[in-house]
């Protein structure tokens, strides 16, 4: 399949926290340009739901306002809920193991680079 990206995973796949420190740790480098690249990866898959989510929510919408495909319209509304939610939860999944790795990696400096102050 030449048209086919190389890291076209199935976009349905559900993340745990787990997986993805795997795949932080994968990538076998502590450089924080490189982990942001790998989370990237990532979370590619679940920008095109979240653009899925938006895109049947609206053909849902309008389908639910003209009575007559209301029948069409209700589902699809749920259906793009659904996506909505699916996406939101491997996003987070894939923050928050970016967010755990970067700070084991900085020794318990936070992930947006700042210190903790200590009084």
């Amino acid at each position: 399949m030449g048209l086919m990206p190389t890291a076209a995973d199935n976009p349905f796949t559900k993340f745990d926290q787990r997986t993805i420190l795997g795949q932080f740790k994968a990538a076998a480098s502590h450089d924080p340009d490189v982990l942001y690249a790998q989370k990237e990866v990532l979370l590619g898959p679940t920008k095109n739901l979240k653009r899925l989510a938006v895109l049947s929510a609206v053909i849902g919408a309008f389908f639910t306002i003209s009575i007559f495909m209301a029948w069409f319209g209700i589902p699809l509304l749920l259906g793009a809920w659904w996506l909505w939610r699916f996406q939101a939860r491997n996003r987070a999944a894939v923050e928050a193991a970016y967010d755990e790795y970067l700070a084991s990696v900085r020794g318990g400096q936070p992930a947006n680079g700042t210190l903790f102050k200590t009084v």
